[in-house]
């Protein structure tokens, strides 16, 4: 989340090995069948020194996995002869805490795992096991060298959760996250069970785009957290912005290099002038829950009532006098719905 950090040391030491399905759909509740082929995943491990202390202490510490993309239409990747990933994979940083169902989080342009909210996620996880991880490039993330686009981005999550062993979960898209999470719908049919879009956007020509001063903001490799704060809530919502802020700051935070910064801005700007994933909401099938604040700036509540509009069997709520962390700044309303939304 915040520019300007040297890079941390860091060191891996084994966790665990997951098996999980190699082929084949998951169900609500989970876990392969007798039948069904298996592999053992790569060994998840934990990065030295990240964990969390004091009222967080809960959260845990930062952990990473091998990902495979996973191709179009299908929820599980496509493994090499001797069951192995091979070096097509990706590392990349998550943390997981809490019990109940799958929840995942995505998080949105300039942000990282460290920029939600660590007091809405303790509440959380009360009801749910959270997953929040790195994209890559971010944090303890490795790069992805070949380039990104929304769909590639889309096509990991999908691997993440299958190398995670994440049983259909609810997945809750961020900002620019929402755009991920609905590509990801879109690409993999029967992989999430519930879709949540926070202030999020399709993109596309027609879609309602920030000022180009926010824009630059968000795209700049020096903008500050307090710089970012200011976009995330609005000027009536100070005490929210003061309290966001000393709440991130108790937690170790991910490293975002400029390279990662300028990368995604470029995404996004050109995530505006495609319309493949909104030319694709018509077709998504499962139950939707949106949110937006009346006064973001950063992706304008008309963005949430068009995705409303478009997506059937969703439902909008609009959190007045709210900006781009509207879930934030309305937390327990926010957990109250998504619980109620979920059968948490």
């Amino acid at each position: 989340m915040r520019a300007g950090h040297s890079v941390r040391a860091v060191g891996a030491v084994a966790l665990l090995a997951l098996v999980v399905s190699a082929c084949g759909t998951s169900t609500r509740s989970g876990g392969p069948t007798a039948s069904t082929p298996t592999t053992t995943l790569p060994i998840i491990t934990g990065v030295t020194g990240s964990a969390t202390g004091g009222a967080f202490a809960t959260l845990g510490a930062v952990e990473r996995v091998d990902v495979l993309p996973v191709r179009h239409s299908r929820i599980a990747p496509r493994l090499l002869d001797d069951k192995t990933m091979g070096y097509r994979s990706l590392r990349i940083a998550f943390r997981s805490f809490g019990s109940g169902p799958d929840l995942l989080l995505i998080t949105g342009e300039h942000g990282s795992l460290t920029s939600w909210d660590p007091q809405l996620l303790l509440e959380l996880a009360s009801y749910y096991r959270v997953t929040v991880f790195d994209l890559p490039g971010i944090g303890y993330s490795a790069p992805n060298v070949q380039g990104e686009t929304v769909p590639a981005l889309a096509d990991l999550t999908a691997g993440l959760i299958w190398s995670l062993g994440l049983s259909q979960p609810t997945v809750l898209g961020w900002g620019f996250g929402g755009e991920i999470a609905i590509s990801l719908v879109e690409r993999h049919p029967g992989l999430v069970w519930r879709l949540v879009l926070a202030d999020a956007t399709p993109g596309g020509p027609e879609s309602h785009r920030p000022g180009a001063a926010v824009a630059n903001v968000l795209a700049s490799p020096f903008a500050t957290t307090v710089e970012l704060s200011r976009l995330f809530f609005p000027s009536g919502a100070e005490s929210a912005r003061v309290s966001w802020l000393a709440d991130v700051a108790q937690i170790d935070p991910d490293d975002i290099t400029a390279p990662a910064i300028t990368q995604q801005g470029v995404l996004v700007a050109r995530s505006y002038r495609s319309d493949t994933v909104a030319q694709g909401l018509g077709g998504i099938g499962i139950p939707t829950l949106i949110f937006s604040g009346s006064d973001d700036e950063v992706i304008p509540v008309a963005n949430s009532r068009d995705l409303a509009r478009r997506i059937a069997h969703s439902r909008l709520i609009i959190f007045s006098g709210a900006g781009y962390a509207s879930i934030f700044q309305y937390a327990s309303d926010f957990v109250a719905e998504l619980t109620s939304f979920t059968g948490a």
